[in-house]
């Protein structure tokens, strides 16, 4: 057994004396807290983040508690099925081949994230929002600013970063909620806006903010997904045909490994024990994903990538209230977009280039995964 597959055995609930905040890695306990009553979501309540963040929009999903989460997502759920997700595949797979084709034209050396990751998540945000060619290069320019305003330690020049952001996106979406409460079309934001005329339905503030969410926690965090596991398949080529034998049982467990987010944040509400501690009223904890996601006590040889093991459940998407709104996306993207890189470059290869993963705290990503196509 690892240092870190010790440390979460024995210390599956500790305090960090250098950010005075519980680390949750036991997998058990870290499900206690996200599927548990008396937490907060929201970061304002937190004494972790820097106190510039009550002064940003509300209206998110991600950061809201009961009963505005439940109102929330009572509303949003019915179009993230896995069965509504599932009606998009034949358009998800004809982005995926036409980002593939463009490979011949970039090759024969690429960037996994760059060229494939992203072009196929903005690509499906774009569509699904409807908002054309001039959208998707907004939401690709903006992006990265708007993602870094939810990391965890995001501090005052993150937050402007990403409240800049949030004011370019939202200055180009507005008139296109104008024009699509009177004209609705078949996109995700006409579906929205008809949710207004449920008594609990959304307002314009939460479209925008949900609009907005899928881009910053949802094309970001596949990207990302699609990048790190292109990367574990490069590096354990023997786990290729696991891929094709069974692709959602494959990307299971490159989700239990490989995920893209790294800590969750909550703040206490009410006094808990967990793991042995005491955790009190306002006491903020980090939920540690990935070393939950390792824990010898939910998966037998944790560290080790086995793309035929059978799924138990993991911790990728977060669980209870907040389980990812996306999931089900993100499942079908990164999929799609394996399986067909695989097949259609089988010599797929890594370069001698050097592999750097981004400085976050919150997100698990490369900078970068330079490739060889032949």
């Amino acid at each position: 057994m690892n240092n870190t597959a010790r440390a979460t055995r024995t210390q599956p609930v500790r305090f960090d004396t250098q950010v005075r905040a519980y680390r949750i890695s036991g997998f058990a306990e870290a499900s206690a807290v996200l599927r548990g009553e008396g937490w907060s979501s929201d970061p304002r309540l937190s004494p972790l983040v820097s106190p510039e963040i009550r002064d940003l929009p509300r209206g998110s999903l991600l950061f809201a508690d009961p009963p505005d989460h439940t109102r929330l997502r009572r509303l949003l759920s019915p179009a993230f099925t896995p069965n509504a997700i599932s009606r998009l595949r034949p358009r998800i797979t004809a982005i995926v081949d036409a980002v593939l084709d463009g490979l011949h034209d970039t090759g024969p050396e690429i960037d996994i994230l760059q060229d494939v990751g992203y072009p196929v998540t903005l690509a499906v945000i774009a569509e699904l929002l409807d908002v054309g060619a001039e959208g998707a290069q907004l939401f690709a320019e903006q992006t990265p600013n708007l993602v870094r305003m939810i990391e965890i330690d995001a501090g005052p020049d993150d937050l402007m970063a990403g409240a800049v952001a949030s004011t370019e996106l939202t200055l180009f979406l507005t008139p296109i909620l104008a024009e699509r409460s009177h004209n609705p079309g078949n996109d995700f934001i006409s579906a929205m806006l008809a949710l207004q005329d449920d008594p609990d339905g959304l307002g314009l503030e939460e479209v925008l903010a949900t609009a907005i969410l899928l881009l910053a926690a949802g094309h970001e965090t596949t990207a990302n997904l699609i990048t790190n596991s292109t990367h574990a398949l490069l590096t354990q080529p023997d786990q290729l045909p696991r891929l094709f034998e069974n692709p959602e049982r494959a990307v299971e467990e490159l989700l239990r490994l490989h995920g893209a987010v790294k800590l969750a944040s909550r703040t206490a509400m009410t006094d808990h024990h967990l793991g042995g501690q005491h955790i009190a009223t306002d006491q903020p904890v980090l939920v540690d994903i990935q070393r939950a996601n390792r824990d010898p006590l939910r998966f037998p040889t944790p560290q080790r990538q086995n793309l035929s093991r059978r799924p138990t459940g993991h911790l990728a998407f977060g669980a209870g209230p907040h389980f990812c709104l996306g999931a089900a996306l993100a499942r079908l993207e990164t999929t799609e977009t394996l399986t067909r890189l695989f097949t259609r470059y089988p010599d797929l290869a890594l370069t001698d280039a050097p592999i750097h993963w981004r400085d976050s705290t919150t997100f698990h990503g490369l900078r970068a995964l330079p490739a060889r196509i032949s």
